[in-house]
């Protein structure tokens, strides 16, 4: 079973590169796109997070004029793809930082997909990741997983933790091949073509981070950094 991947743009940031790339970067001011990733196929519309909050959606000065881009709500996106937040079934959080669950509360009719150590640490962060919100997540019940599982044919997750606790890879079964929707932020310049691939910027657990990203990189997977600006739809 194979799906396409086509990202939603539901906001933008302009921070330093370093926040993606560990101990290098820093200085370069970025487009930080907040993508959530629509999955279709075998009847399904999946959502790989849900993206910014759209209360606070807003453009930058510059953005749209350098890139071409405009982001939107959610339901903006989904609208144009022919979709409503209704029709959305499965939603799987990489994470809980709040631009990767934000909207989760508009999508009323989906089962929610999340690993069981995230869900706890967003009910009770440590103060040093200030990335949480509970409240996009009150009233859901997750299901959990707590390591790799298939969530459905050709969708499976893979725990890839550093970046959070519980952050899940997903790995999605497309025409062109299997792809990673990496799950921890990273762009492509987290993947040089020659040598390991960079840690990410910000992490829990630096070795633990580093070791993920090293997980991904060496897959012969088409791989999907949840930062990258130049995305393009999959399939």
């Amino acid at each position: 079973m194979t799906y396409s991947i086509t990202p939603l743009l539901t906001g933008v940031r302009n921070p330093d590169q370093g926040i993606m790339t560990y101990q290098q970067g820093y200085g370069k001011r970025i487009w930080l796109p907040v993508w959530a990733f629509l999955l279709q196929g075998d009847d399904h519309n999946i959502l790989v997070d849900t993206g910014l909050d759209e209360n606070e959606l807003f453009t930058p000065a510059g953005f749209t004029e350098e890139t071409g881009l405009v982001p939107k709500t959610l339901e903006e996106n989904l609208a144009d793809n022919g979709l409503t937040l209704d029709e959305i079934d499965l939603v799987i959080n990489t994470h809980l930082h709040d631009d990767h669950c934000g909207n989760n509360l508009l999508l009323t009719k989906a089962k929610f997909y999340a690993h069981s150590e995230e869900i706890q640490f967003c009910n009770n962060p440590h103060p040093i990741d200030h990335r949480y919100d509970n409240y996009f997540i009150e009233g859901i019940e997750f299901n959990q997983v707590s390591e790799d599982a298939e969530i459905v044919p050709g969708v499976e997750v893979m725990h890839s933790p550093g970046h959070s606790v519980g952050c899940l890879s997903v790995k999605v079964e497309t025409a062109e091949g299997e792809a990673i929707i990496t799950g921890f932020c990273c762009n492509k310049e987290n993947f040089p073509a020659n040598g390991p691939a960079v840690c990410p910027g910000v992490h829990l657990d630096a070795v633990a981070a580093w070791e993920s990203i090293q997980k991904v990189k060496q897959t012969d997977s088409i791989i999907v950094p949840m930062h990258e600006l130049s995305l393009k739809k999959i399939g």
